[in-house]
């Protein structure tokens, strides 16, 4: 099988493998309920998947402008008590009934198309384009004030994607990278909570009971899973850890399935990321290239976040686990992740068929260095002549 449908392949297996997680981690309260709308989400993350891979790379060119419209305006409304849902203190969600929406999901997708389309218009060794900058700065400001922290890091990292694939200026790039560096630390400890997070993430055992309680249950849990796991349905995380089915559902895969669980679900991760990266090597110009770039960085900084976090190996940041964790809007967002990346691979396997076409038939029909052997010989002949009729 190529490489993009590997990538799909293995999504899906994470998509599916995630059914399996979300239903143990509820299966004492809800279980059915959450395994019929997570199968929902599925297969409407495949469907999407299907759409998508039909459109043409080139053709987000056109669709990036509207979409982020769309996405700055939902952000905006969100915040509004009379439009958006607050859920423990945080307001994010549209709620529609029997389902609910997450704008800030789409947002990381709206960031990366919209700096793609932007930077690849640019020659090569331009300065940084001050206004689609701006334009990302003010989806990661809105996605903030909900407050979402870690989807704000997520979408900064997909533009750092951006603009490490761009062929800009590199002092610039460095410079950028710095500020935004700087920013995202001030934001870190401009909230009480959020500060207090950071130090709690110095030494959850010392609040084990307090704020620190959904680290260490993690760790623990983790640690109970030893080398093999207890077995599927099997494990105490779906209780004693809270917001296992979406934030923390890597500590349940570490309690039932062990080391060796987790040691294969990084490794599709692993995948996943590598081939990212390596369609955006292989991208056919440099919109693709920054296309595949920022969404395969997005990828894997979430999931090295979801996973960090749940070991205690980097602070909490509320980041969903992408294919695995429950949740609608994450699990389209990521399975158009894919279809664009499976679309630029197709492009880009085509492009290099053409061209080799394009080689062979200058080579038959006696390209360049035929015409100029010819040339050094007197040009060419009827070869009865060379043989005196």
């Amino acid at each position: 099988m190529s490489l993009r449908t590997n990538l799909f392949v293995v999504a899906l297996a994470l998509a599916l493998f995630g059914n399996v997680m979300v239903y143990s981690a509820t299966s004492i309260d809800y279980g059915t309920h959450y395994l019929i709308v997570r199968s929902a989400h599925v297969a409407l993350g495949v469907v999407t998947f299907l759409v998508v891979k039909q459109v043409r790379y080139t053709s987000w060119r056109k669709i990036a402008p509207g979409f982020y419209i769309v996405v700055l305006v939902s952000l905006a409304l969100v915040l509004i008590p009379s439009f958006g849902t607050e859920v423990g203190g945080a307001r994010r969600w549209f709620d529609l009934g029997p389902v609910s929406l997450q704008p800030a999901e789409f947002a990381k997708l709206a960031a990366i198309l919209l700096l793609s389309c932007a930077v690849a218009r640019k020659r090569p060794g331009s300065r940084l384009p001050l206004r689609p900058i701006a334009s990302v700065g003010l989806l990661v400001g809105l996605v903030f004030l909900e407050p979402d922290f870690g989807t704000s890091v997520v979408i900064v990292a997909g533009a750092a994607g951006v603009l490490w694939a761009s062929e800009l200026r590199t002092g610039d790039l460095l410079l950028a990278g710095a500020a935004v560096f700087v920013a995202l630390v001030g934001m870190m400890f401009l909230e009480p909570y959020r500060r207090d997070r950071f130090l709690t993430f110095l030494d959850p055992w010392s609040v084990s009971d307090g704020s620190g309680y959904q680290i260490v249950q993690s760790m623990v849990v983790i640690k109970a899973g030893s080398f093999f796991g207890a077995g599927t349905g099997a494990g105490a995380g779906g209780v004693v850890v809270p917001e296992v089915q979406t934030d923390m559902i890597f500590a349940l895969i570490g309690e039932e399935l062990g080391l060796l669980g987790m040691m294969a679900v990084i490794g599709a991760f692993g995948f996943l990321a590598i081939a990212g990266f390596k369609i955006a090597l292989d991208a056919p110009s440099v919109l693709a290239r920054c296309l595949a770039a920022g969404l395969a960085t997005m990828l894997a900084v979430q999931t090295t976040f979801n996973i960090g976090a749940a070991m205690g190996a980097v602070p909490l940041a509320g980041m969903t686990l992408p294919f695995v964790s429950y949740g609608g809007s994450s699990m389209i967002v990521c399975f158009v992740t894919v279809g664009i990346l499976y679309r630029i691979s197709e492009d880009g396997e085509r492009a290099r068929e053409v061209e080799s076409r394009k080689k062979s038939t200058s080579r038959e029909a006696g390209g360049p260095a035929s015409l100029d052997r010819r040339r050094r010989n007197g040009g060419a002949r009827d070869p009865r002549a060379l043989r005196g009729g």
